[in-house]
């Protein structure tokens, strides 16, 4: 490349250390375009709520485009740094750009800043939800011409947009929890946007009450990992500060002025905990005071990491809380392509990747995330073997992708994982778009075997689905789909977790079955939708393309699922000789500290060997196999066999994925009718009966008779006050009397 070239891209436009004050403008700008959309959208009118909800995005991409160029600025040949609060001073952050606005809010010790950071790794992201959004938020202006709600719609949108980008820009846990659950309230407002339709409005409180299961276990989680911090930082000596690159007063100096969960900080502590450094602390040291006294830090850690994975589990879709997201597709399509492709769905994965140097310190909890994604990915990969729904396959189809994010962050391929984030962030998104460009098209029908034949009428719907599908499942093999999948399972077979070998092997042997599936049920999509006749069962004779506001989206991301695969090849120079691929080189200045923690605790062995031509070939023929099973089923296999009986094995299993093997009927029989049935007792017996009727109305009861007792006494009467008077005093003198004989 030209060297005027390079230095052009080496130089940001704004230097580093004036733009970074200026990083909350990306949340500020879709957070006002939501403001203004949901306020004055509807006197606003069509045309100027679309031209404010696209211009804050475009502006959104525009800064964070200047900031993810900032993060890569070498200008003057140094690169762009900052100290690190928590280090010495010589300990410096390449890479990255970063502002603290100061204290949120404080109590007593406890301090939490509002500080914003961006890194190779929240940069990606950054580009990603403001760039797919923006394509998104075009789409929209298109694909909701004739509903009335457009401005909500539209405000709602932005709002979703200002959360996402607070959770990755957050440097703490407390403000990315804000971003946590703003994506979670967004989403609720946006899955449910059809509220006058129960069945919509139910969807959305699903998506709601499941995500907040998973909400309180991330608040447990940051609960613990504050009680860690303090008692690591009253336990530790010199020589733990020292493995961490620290001293005593500077991480106690850090700690009082950013907080204690402040994502660098708690690398420090990270760095710190390996038995090798030979300080005071290590992950088999009990912790001598506090509420979490006689527990190990090891223990304790594993712990937070596993609450983490349920919070995960929540908004990432996966077990037990996926259930949540394919009920999620009761809302417009735009919001599956934006919340359940390309942005809240990964904010699991993201978090994991953001906090690899403590993951590291669990092989537990490493092997846990693993084999749950691993599971959750083959479980959603059946399910979607026989949905007719185009939505619900696509659906089923990101949980299991997730699944696989979710194998490599289990196993330690961090850089892979969130590759394949940013990948599948392109072709899902393109995929739903896809989706919902052939309902539009087809006067919203959504059932692929009431389709066929739209390769001829829908030729930019079609040539677009066609790229991402081949990107999703492998099948050619020059996309990003198969480089960033096959990294994955790469990584997920070469490396190993202490005491843990095996789970390797059965999660890399579940990702090939993963994968022929994949190609299967996506191959199937492709070919009852778009080839073939016209089915006789079609709401319309014909099929029509949508506007260019539909389809130019389409075009921009099947070609970025397309170009993208460049990332997955091995053309730096790796450290210590060899070459490693550009992906991860570009986000290694991220994930180094989890690589030094995993060295130092040799809780992992991360292989960091790059696939050989083999193992690429052997993955397309397992991708190639599931595709070739669908090619022939439903090209040939299924069509000679119309009219004949189907055998009644094979309708069971059939109407067993149908109905997702049960998973909701089981839900709902070994938890929600226990918890309203007890939620009926405590209404009926303790509210009702026990608490109004017999404490409260009981109380008021016995006072009321008594008091009408004792009224009967109080008749302000003389004369019958004489008369009982005289009783009394003629009772008094025969008890006397009988006294007195006796």
């Amino acid at each position: 490349m030209d060297g005027s070239l390079v230095e052009f891209f080496r130089t940001a436009p704004i230097p580093p250390e004036v733009f970074s004050p200026s990083l909350g403008l990306i949340i500020l700008l879709p957070l006002l375009g939501a403001f203004v959309c949901g306020v004055f959208g509807k006197w606003l009118g069509r045309a100027n709520v679309h031209l404010v909800a696209c211009s804050a995005i475009a502006g959104a991409f525009v800064l964070s485009l200047l900031a993810f160029w900032a993060t890569s600025d070498a200008a003057g040949g140094r690169v762009v740094s900052m100290v690190n609060p928590f280090g010495l001073e010589r300990d410096t952050i390449r890479y990255a750009i970063a502002h603290d606005y100061g204290t949120w809010f404080a109590a007593g010790d406890f301090r939490v800043n509002f500080g914003l950071l961006v890194d190779h790794l929240s940069g990606i992201l950054l580009l990603i939800i403001t760039g797919v959004g923006f394509l998104i938020h075009l789409y929209s202006t298109s694909y909701m011409e004739h509903d009335d709600g457009y401005w909500r719609f539209f405000a709602y949108l932005n709002l979703f947009v200002a959360a996402m980008l607070t959770l990755v820009m957050a440097d703490n846990l407390v403000l990315l929890f804000v971003g946590w659950e703003g994506v979670g309230m967004a989403s609720y407002l946006l899955i449910g946007f059809w509220y006058t339709d129960s069945a919509k409005a139910w969807a959305g409180r699903k998506a709601f009450v499941t995500n907040r299961i998973g909400d309180f276990a991330f608040l447990i989680a940051t609960f613990l990992l504050i009680l860690t911090v303090g008692a690591f930082n009253r336990q530790a000596d010199a020589r733990d500060y020292n493995a961490a690159g620290s001293s005593r007063a500077r991480y106690e100096q850090g700690i009082s002025q950013r907080g204690p969960v402040t994502f660098k900080g708690l690398e420090k502590m990270a760095l710190a905990l390996p038995e090798g450094t030979g300080g005071a602390v290590s992950l088999a040291t009990p912790i001598e005071s506090g509420p979490l006294a006689g527990y190990t830090f090891g223990g304790v850690m594993t712990a937070a990491l596993l609450l983490f994975l349920l919070g995960a589990a929540g908004k990432s879709a996966q077990l037990p809380l996926y259930v949540w997201l394919p009920d999620a597709m009761a809302g417009p399509t735009p919001v599956s392509a934006l919340i359940h492709a390309a942005t809240m769905v990964t904010a699991g994965v993201y978090l994991f990747c953001r906090m690899s140097s403590l993951l590291v310190l669990s092989p537990t909890a490493m092997a846990t995330i693993a084999i749950v994604g691993a599971l959750t990915s083959l479980l959603a990969a059946l399910i979607a073997f026989a949905q007719d729904d185009i939505k619900k396959v696509l659906a089923y189809s990101t949980v299991s992708q997730l699944g696989i994010m979710f194998m490599g962050v289990g196993m330690g391929v961090f850089w892979a994982a969130a590759m394949h984030l940013m990948t599948h962030a392109f072709f899902k998104a393109c995929l739903f778009l896809g989706a919902g460009s052939v309902m539009h098209g087809n006067g919203d029908e959504t059932d692929i075997k009431k389709l066929g034949g739209l390769w001829k009428e829908m030729k930019w719907t079609h040539a677009t689905f066609l790229i991402s599908t081949l990107a999703i499942t492998g099948i050619f093999p020059f996309m990003s789909g198969f480089f960033s999948k096959d990294a994955i399972f790469h990584g997920v077979h070469h490396n190993h977790l202490h005491g843990l070998e095996w789970v390797s092997t059965f999660v890399y042997v579940m990702g090939l079955l993963i994968t022929a599936s994949t190609a299967f049920y996506m191959s199937r999509v492709y070919l009852l939708t778009f080839t073939g006749k016209r089915s006789k069962e079609a709401k319309l004779a014909h099929a029509h393309e949508s506007a260019w506001h539909m389809t130019l989206p389409l075009v921009i991301l099947a070609f970025l699922a397309f170009v993208t695969f460049v990332y997955a090849l091995p053309l730096m120079p790796r450290t210590g000789g060899g070459m490693q691929p550009v992906f991860e080189n570009f986000l290694s200045p991220v994930l180094r500290p989890a690589e030094a923690v995993a060295r130092a605790a040799e809780t992992v062995h991360l292989d960091t060997s790059t696939p050989a031509v083999g193992d690429y070939f052997f993955a397309w023929l397992v991708a190639l196999s599931g595709g070739a099973a669908a090619a022939f089923a439903y090209l040939k296999f299924f069509p000679s066999r119309v009219g004949q009986p189907v055998p009644a094995f094979a309708r069971a299993v059939r109407r067993t994925a149908v109905n997702k093997f049960y998973v909701d009927e089981l839900y709902e029989f070994i938890i929600i009718r226990p918890v309203k049935f007890t939620a009926f007792i405590l209404f009926r017996v303790v509210d009702a009966l026990v608490i109004d009727t017999v404490l409260v109305r009981g109380t008021a009861y016995v006072t009321e008779k008594v008091g009408l007792g004792l009224r009967r006494l109080q008749t302000g009467d003389a004369q019958a006050y004489a008369a009982i008077m005289a009783l009394a005093i003629l009772g008094g003198a025969v008890y006397a009397l009988l006294q007195v004989l006796s």
